[in-house]
């Protein structure tokens, strides 16, 4: 198991993976204002930072500066299928890059491993597991 997600309270979970915690969702009724991303914000925060690995690391290879660099992303989505139909990702760096590192920086951020998966039509399985029943 790489990341375990946990019911909290209210509409609230936590996902831990290797230590590290993330929160989301709204407070002990569900109506409280949110404490946390949404998941979406989370699934395109993921993105970002998936994105901006692939870039940093073309960066430094090429010894173009990155310590200031973000990235905004923008999710469009399509209200009647309740789904993201594109993740816009802008990335800012401050350094003057010629045309060819600019097509090396965009080549790298469509490494990114998220968008990869995506892109290629990754499958999402369900199962129910059974239920941890005391027989004592």
């Amino acid at each position: 198991m790489e990341v375990l997600v946990k019911y909290e309270s209210g509409f609230r979970f936590s996902a831990v993976c290797r230590g590290y915690t993330v929160t989301t969702g709204r407070g002990e009724n569900g109506n409280d204002k949110r404490d946390g991303m949404w998941p979406a914000q989370l699934f395109e925060a993921s993105i970002g930072m998936c994105i901006g690995g692939y870039v940093a690391k073309f960066c430094k290879e090429q010894g173009i500066p990155y310590d200031d660099m973000t990235i905004e992303l923008s999710r469009r989505t399509q209200a009647e299928l309740s789904r993201t139909t594109r993740i816009d990702a802008k990335i800012h760096l401050d350094a003057k890059l010629s045309q060819e590192q600019k097509q090396g920086i965009l080549q790298a951020a469509d490494c990114c491993h998220i968008t990869d998966s995506i892109r290629e039509g990754m499958q999402i399985v369900c199962s129910l597991a059974d239920a941890k029943v005391d027989n004592g």
